[in-house]
């Protein structure tokens, strides 16, 4: 073992066994990346939208001229507008570029995603050294990242919530490196991609009180107060701010928001889109009749209410008779099991291991899961917002941090650690969209 032993402790070790992982994610994501599609898949109406592509690959497509088919969603909208005006256009402008440049086909559709899936899991890395975690630690976490189902369909579909993750992740491994201007300017980039992205200014405001209270718990003194928490958190709100309606209203000059339903147009004045966006969301309630695939941030946690984005199956006959159903291609917007019920355990473990010992990556993935988390349980409770498991795609990192906190401890035993990560390759395997390969 002593070889071994010497080839894990080079500093270069870590880094290789990023690439090694960014390249098998890549390729879990390229393959077969134009399923489903229609036989025979020869033109781009052949191939099916999953989910909301519906939506949004449309929407790009009304930005770059092209009139989605008849019964489509915006079919007829006005061209060169934005008419998703629910949400910012910069996701959707990136999608369009794509479709510019490869055709309008699954590649363009779906390439922005897995690009900024890709970076997503290097902002994680970084994230995880800027709090002083090892380059092993930081591995460990993306790999159980990798190993997510959410995560991976998220990242083969052209929907907008990975490219504002990528952003949030990129703006916290700022943040927690005390660059908060540049934090706040990566997290309003992110809110004009999905402004879901503000969730981040939570989790930045929690990690911040939560050190403050262990500090005078331990010493009783807040000496600095508003130097070393109360001013990076102004900064990083305030540059947040700007950067989203500075970069909102450019949005609006060159694409300008359309709402189909009201036929007015949001050119020019970040405030009244915004406006638009708050209220659109919250005429989105729960119908308790009429669930569907909608469900509350509880159930998330016992990965209930799977959505199924696509499905394609083929059946078998028998005398005239169908006698069983075979998924070729199954699209589930479902967390891998192994990640989710080990969160809440993960969740206190952290909680106590910060409060001991003032573990950085631990008070992370503590805020990161209460400042993301906590906001849909009050949308849910009170006041009836629908919500989907998908919501839980912020959230996940939090998890994703603290099970590779809590496993890569050297006092768990070497046993648990390598059944956990058999069972979460399983998991993964169990859940991955393409059946043809298993």
């Amino acid at each position: 073992m002593a070889p071994l032993r010497r080839l894990l402790a080079d500093p270069m070790a870590p880094i290789v066994a990023l690439c090694v992982i960014l390249v098998l994610s890549f390729a879990a994501r390229m393959i077969d990346y134009n399923e489903p599609c229609s036989s025979p898949c020869k033109t781009p109406a052949s191939h099916t939208l999953i989910f909301d592509e519906a939506y949004y690959v449309n929407a790009a497509k009304v930005i770059d001229h092209i009139n989605p088919g008849s019964g489509e969603n915006y079919h007829n909208a006005p061209l060169g507008k934005d008419p998703n005006a629910e949400h910012p256009q910069l996701a959707k402008l990136i999608i369009a570029g794509a479709i510019e440049l490869f055709g309008d086909g699954p590649f363009a559709w779906r390439i922005g995603s897995m690009l900024f899936s890709l970076i997503a899991l290097c902002a994680l890395y970084a994230l995880v050294r800027g709090l002083g975690g090892s380059g092993w630690l930081a591995v460990g976490t993306v790999g159980v990242a990798s190993l997510d189902n959410l995560f991976l369909v998220s990242s083969r579909v052209g929907t907008l919530d990975i490219y504002a993750l990528t952003l949030m992740l990129i703006a916290m491994a700022l943040y927690v490196r005390r660059r908060p201007l540049l934090a706040g300017i990566a997290l309003g980039v992110g809110m004009c991609m999905k402004e879901v992205a503000v969730y981040l200014l939570a989790v930045i405001v929690v990690y911040e009180l939560l050190a403050l209270i262990r500090r005078w718990w331990q010493t009783g003194s807040l000496q600095g107060f508003l130097r070393e928490y109360v001013r990076p958190v102004a900064i990083a709100i305030g540059g947040t701010a700007v950067t989203f309606l500075l970069l909102l209203l450019l949005l609006d000059v060159l694409v300008p928001a359309y709402d189909t339903g009201t036929h007015i147009e949001y050119a020019g004045n970040p405030f009244a889109h915004f406006f638009h966006m708050i209220h659109y969301a919250t005429l989105l309630k729960a119908e308790p009749s009429k669930p569907g695939i909608s469900s509350s941030p509880w159930e998330w946690l016992l990965n209930e209410k799977v959505i199924p984005y696509a499905k394609t199956v083929v059946t078998t006959k028998a005398n005239g008779h169908v006698v069983g159903l075979h998924p070729i291609y199954l699209f589930l917007g479902e967390i891998n099991p192994f990640i989710i019920f080990l969160a809440i355990p993960a969740l206190f473990c952290c909680l106590a291991c910060w409060w001991r010992s003032g573990d950085r990556v631990c008070l992370l993935g503590v805020a990161w899961f209460l400042g993301t988390f906590l906001p849909s349980v009050l949308e849910s409770e009170v006041y009836d917002r629908v919500n989907y498991i998908y919501y839980m795609l912020i959230v996940v990192p939090a998890i994703y941090v603290m099970l590779a906190r809590v496993f890569g401890d050297r006092r768990v035993p070497r046993a648990a650690l390598v059944g956990w990560v058999i069972m979460l390759a399983f998991g993964f395997g169990d859940l991955y969209p393409i059946r043809t390969l298993l």
